[in-house]
């Protein structure tokens, strides 16, 4: 009688341990399985926001960004700068050189940005060769130092390109003052006029 229960008690350990065993695979599997599903979302908001082509804000999400910006700018009683730009000519490069020359071009002005801007700025592509770049906290004051940076890396970028067009910007801005606050349609329309107002001046 006794051996028969240390016999099935013997058993019971091992089934228990055996169990437990299985419980531990199991729940590694599933964690396993959770921090791939999560990783598949991130990636999929991620394309959500993100321009696929330059890696900068898609016109989505760059709306939806500003929206924000335009809320906690009221709130916080701070200016909001918004600039509209778009390349000169972009339509001559892609039909002289190739789509695959526009992109880069694309590319490059993106990255000009990145390198130009502060860190809480915000780049957006708003489609073709229209950007969107929104400054928290900076007004129409601050305007000529940020074009006169953009200006000057600009040029470098062409010294060190040399190719045989210029990469060359046309920008409007408009001001988002919580004092007197406009619409995001308004801001949106004032910067886009302003910038076509720069550009007719080139022709």
């Amino acid at each position: 009688m006794t051996v028969h229960l240390k016999k099935s008690r013997e058993e019971l350990e091992a089934y228990s341990r055996n169990l437990e065993k299985k419980v531990e695979e199991r729940t590694r599997d599933l964690e396993a399985d959770i921090s791939k599903r999560k990783k598949v979302e991130e990636k999929l908001e991620k394309f959500a926001r993100i321009d696929s082509l330059v890696g900068c804000y898609n016109r989505r999400y760059g709306l939806e960004l500003l929206d924000r910006q335009i809320k906690l700018s009221h709130r916080s009683k701070f200016p909001l700068l918004l600039a509209f730009l778009d390349i000169d000519r972009f339509k001559s490069i892609n039909d002289t050189f190739g789509h695959d020359e526009g992109d880069r071009v694309l590319k490059e002005v993106t990255e000009l940005f990145k390198s130009t801007l502060r860190e809480v700025d915000i780049i957006c592509r708003m489609g073709g060769d229209e950007f969107l770049l929104i400054f928290p906290d900076n007004s129409l004051k601050d305007a000529s130092q940020i074009e006169e940076r953009l200006n000057k890396n600009l040029i470098e970028l062409n010294q060190t390109l040399k190719k045989p067009y210029t990469i060359d910007l046309s920008i409007g801005l408009s001001e988002y003052d919580p004092d007197n606050p406009l619409t995001m349609d308004e801001l949106i329309r004032i910067a886009d006029q302003k910038m076509y107002e720069e550009k007719k001046k080139k022709k």
